[in-house]
């Protein structure tokens, strides 16, 4: 382990902490906003093995928001340049990545054998498969949306938490990024969501875990919404 490296984290989370972080797996799933800048996060901060899902490539339009990428980058997979930009950040760190959309046929192999699975998918479609398999596989689950300067996130831990079709169904309306996104609160709840991530890790109680955090960043406003397991829940009350 490089102290040096991460003496300012390692005063917080003491040298155990750090080692739990540098063994622990990820996956990440999707490489927007909130992916892409979580995934810098999670390098930084010393995590031993990413595993990044996302089937795009850069457009010039992500960069305002999604750093993770360049200039140069555009045209590129997400999941390479990614990759490639992470490895500067840490040289160490171990990638794994698949440039394809989650569905229902992969998304059980594709989250397989890690720790914690990250969200930084735009549909809630895909969430709710995610979910779904984060909830047969007893891997938590960190849930994230963002749109415009509004955005929610909570940390779902299998069979002790709600699940997310135990407050969100298929049918209920969620917009995709493309109507507009404000880059701050992107970077704010993609660093919301890393604290949440590694608190899981090094074993400390996460703040949402039970709790849906909504804000709306134009006007500073947080509010916490409480969340109760659903005994009628199809994925995990059964």
């Amino acid at each position: 382990m490089d102290i040096l490296r991460y003496d300012r984290q390692i005063i917080n989370i003491g040298v155990e902490g750090q080692r739990k972080i540098n063994s622990a797996r990820l996956v990440i799933v999707g490489l927007g906003g909130l992916g892409s800048n979580v995934a810098m996060q999670m390098a930084a901060a010393g995590i031993g093995f990413l595993r990044l899902i996302d089937p795009d490539k850069v457009d010039v339009s992500n960069i305002n928001r999604q750093p993770l990428y360049n200039e140069s980058d555009v045209g590129k997979l997400k999941v390479d340049a990614a990759s490639q930009n992470l490895k500067k950040i840490n040289s160490k760190l171990e990638l794994e990545t698949f440039p394809m959309k989650l569905d229902e046929n992969n998304a059980e192999s594709l989250i397989r054998g890690v720790d914690l699975i990250l969200d930084g998918l735009d549909g809630l479609h895909e969430r709710l498969i995610l979910n779904k398999y984060a909830v047969k596989l007893n891997i938590p689950y960190i849930f994230a949306s963002v749109q415009d300067a509004f955005g929610s996130v909570t940390t779902i831990i299998p069979h002790r938490t709600a699940c997310l079709s135990c407050f969100m169904k298929d049918s209920d309306p969620m917009p995709p990024c493309a109507i507009g996104v404000y880059p701050p609160a992107v970077f704010a709840i993609s660093s919301i969501v890393a604290s949440e991530a590694l608190a899981m890790i090094i074993q400390r109680k996460p703040a949402l875990a039970g709790r849906l955090l909504v804000f709306d960043l134009e006007t500073m406003s947080f509010d916490f919404v409480s969340l109760r397991k659903n005994p009628t829940c199809k994925v995990c009350g059964v």
